[in-house]
């Protein structure tokens, strides 16, 4: 059976909860306080079977503007909204504001109830009817279906059934997604049953019996029962209004804004990086300016961070970072609602890019390109990007998975980056390909360096040389030796680590002539010199000098650019990661940008440029480069 999860929207009285209470004969007003002042305070939850294939979970929230922060935790997660406008008021300030939370939370189709239609007479109904369409405009409800209701006289009610139905039907199956996850917005003990919560199911699924882990505070918690609309269940997933029966915990332990998740998979950050909108209505926003976030069933207190100037005026657009007071459990592409400090209202939203930022500290306008370059990718360019930017340290399965979407599971996302061929798994781990390159070629250097300051030493240990390599996850380092060695430049065995049984027999003065020249390539990194003026420099005859470097590229040390230019492997290696990293966030790279990324002349630049396009990493169009097609590497090993 098909679930939806409608959401009431509207200004307090105009009759929300009386509507859902005609509609469903539940009365969602729950507490004392509420039946007292006849107000709606916190999260009403009713349910509706629409047809036999269609089931509805209803939340009705509050209209009054002190307990907006509870609609905003009752509008997350819902599929479509009922927007409740009375006929004898019309359009009023909660109106307005509910109706931009709903943008901003993401809520793509709605219907509008005009209740207390028994109050008004036909003309006052038609004037209202035409104000709403006009508020409406421009809207994701511009165009929804406009009911009059009453919900004293029954008047519209099967009318506004089929209208809900109707749109229910349109509303797209949702996609299981990686790992649990749900925001809890209801905690409560049930006697004979002990602690349930309550929330909409966001992603995965759960299962009786199953361990969940709440967070933020960390705790494991085994499912003990299952309900949806108060009928026992085995299993809940995705869009589900579910009430899980943990066993573990007590009430007194959970709170709204809480999070069950699949136990290792999500993670808590105190900073989000995001694309934010400020509304039109709003006052200018400075940068580092307080404000209270808004995600799921949880709010926080902030401080938006802008990337790109020093205010936002209204109705702008920008890239930011929030820095929050407490810990959230985000993933890319949620929806989120800003309110400010003082005085408290909704002044923008937007949508989460990257909910585990790096804590490395990086200049604002770099940290502002890298997030213009994520806005509107797929999952596995999403993946290929962080993995580009790791670099060396590259990202475990937990690591990639937060940079995902979550709407597949990160193993098939890496499999796309995979089929590629820019990505590589080493030691457990996910590295961009060049990373892995580079990683071979450092350790290539840390083995040799060892054995040219230990010349009488036959082998090293394998701790020894990871401590010159500096910190790094011991599977990798392992997975990295096998590599290596399976590449025929070192040797393993029992002892310790040794070099590849050794080639020509050179003479003392060839070793220094030998190390002379790759010392020259390696300090002159993109600016080499000829051969001949490496030669005359060292006094090492020109035959000699040929044969070296001869020696020196079989050996992987050099490698040629053109006739006349040699370049040291390890910035040959640099200079596709740059172009990489560049065509990624721009998609084009022109000659002087080239120049400017090197530090370079044109001499250079235009050979190293044909070079580049000769091994699949560009493409000329016209006078800039592009990435060519999967990419390569820029030279094989």
């Amino acid at each position: 059976m098909k679930q939806v999860v409608v959401g009431t929207a509207g200004h307090i009285d105009h009759g929300k909860t009386q509507l859902v209470k005609a509609l469903t004969g539940i009365d969602t007003d729950r507490l004392r306080e509420e039946k007292e002042r006849g107000i709606t305070i916190d999260l009403g939850f009713a349910h509706l079977k629409l047809s036999s294939d269609v089931r509805v979970s209803i939340v009705d929230v509050p209209g009054h503007e002190r307990f907006v922060r509870n609609m905003v935790a009752g509008a997350s997660g819902i599929d479509l909204v009922l927007m409740v406008i009375a006929a004898d008021e019309g359009v009023m300030p909660q109106t307005r504001e509910h109706l931009a939370i709903c943008q901003f939370l993401g809520v793509e189709r709605g219907l509008v109830a005009l209740t207390k239609v028994d109050l008004v007479d036909s003309d006052w109904l038609e004037m209202v009817r035409h104000d709403v369409r006009e508020f409406l405009r421009g809207t994701f409800l511009e165009g929804a279906p406009v009911v009059a209701t009453s919900a004293v006289t029954g008047e519209g009610l099967e009318e506004l059934r089929d209208e809900l139905l109707r749109l229910c039907l349109d509303v797209p199956e949702k996609g299981v997604g990686a790992s649990f996850r749900m925001p809890i917005d209801r905690a409560f003990t049930m006697k004979g049953f002990g602690t349930v919560v309550t929330g909409t199911v966001y992603s995965g699924k759960v299962r009786v019996g199953d361990t969940l882990e709440l967070l933020p505070r960390g705790l494991s918690l085994r499912v003990r029962g299952l309900q949806v609309h108060g009928e026992d269940v085995e299993e809940v997933g995705p869009g589900s209004r579910a009430a899980v029966n943990l066993a573990g915990v007590g009430k007194e332990e959970l709170r709204r804004g809480d999070v069950l998740v699949s136990p290792g998979t999500f993670a808590l950050s105190l900073f989000v990086d995001v694309s934010f909108s400020l509304m039109s209505q709003a006052s200018p926003l400075k940068n580092w300016a307080r404000v209270r976030f808004h995600w799921g069933t949880a709010e926080t207190m902030g401080r938006v961070k802008l990337l790109d100037r020093e205010v936002l005026n209204p109705g702008e657009r920008t890239l930011v970072r929030i820095h929050l007071e407490e810990p959230v459990v985000t993933a890319p592409g949620d929806p989120f609602v800003v309110r400010s400090f003082s005085p408290v209202v909704t002044i923008g939203g937007g949508r989460i890019l990257d909910s585990n930022p790096s804590s490395r500290s990086i200049k604002r306008r770099e940290l502002h390109g890298r997030l213009s370059a994520l806005v509107g990718m797929p999952d596995w360019k999403r993946l290929e990007f962080f993995l580009l930017w790791s670099e060396e340290e590259g990202l475990s399965p937990q690591e990639a998975f937060l940079k995902t979407s979550r709407s597949a599971s990160v193993e098939e996302v890496f499999r796309e980056v995979l089929l590629r061929g820019r990505g590589l798994t080493l030691g457990g781990r996910y590295f961009y390909r060049e990373a892995v390159v580079s990683l071979k070629r450092r350790l290539e250097r840390t083995v040799l360096t060892f054995f040219d300051e230990n010349p009488l030493r036959v082998f090293v240990s394998r701790e020894e040389i990871q401590a010159r390599m500096g910190k790094m996850d011991e599977r990798v380092f392992d997975a990295l030796l096998e590599e290596v060695a399976g590449d025929g430049k070192i040797l393993l065995s029992s002892e310790g680590i040794s070099l590849k049984a050794s080639g020509p027999s050179l003479t003392s003065e060839e070793e220094r002539w030998l190390e002379f020249i790759k010392d020259q390539f390696e300090k002159a990194k993109w600016s080499p010199p000829s051969e001949a003026q490496v030669f005359e420099r060292g006094g090492i005859p020109p035959n000699k000098g040929r044969a070296l470097v001869k020696l020196l590229l079989e050996r992987g040390d050099l490698v040629r650019i053109s006739r006349e230019i040699l370049l040291d492997r390890h910035w040959a290696q640099e200079m596709v990661a740059r172009v990489q990293r560049h065509l990624v966030q721009k998609g084009e790279l022109t000659v002087g940008e080239f120049k400017d990324l090197l530090g370079v002349s044109r001499k250079y630049a235009v050979p190293y440029l044909e070079f580049l396009d000769s091994k699949g990493v560009t493409r000329r169009v016209g006078s800039v480069r592009k990435a060519k097609g999967r990419g390569g590497s820029g030279f094989k090993d």
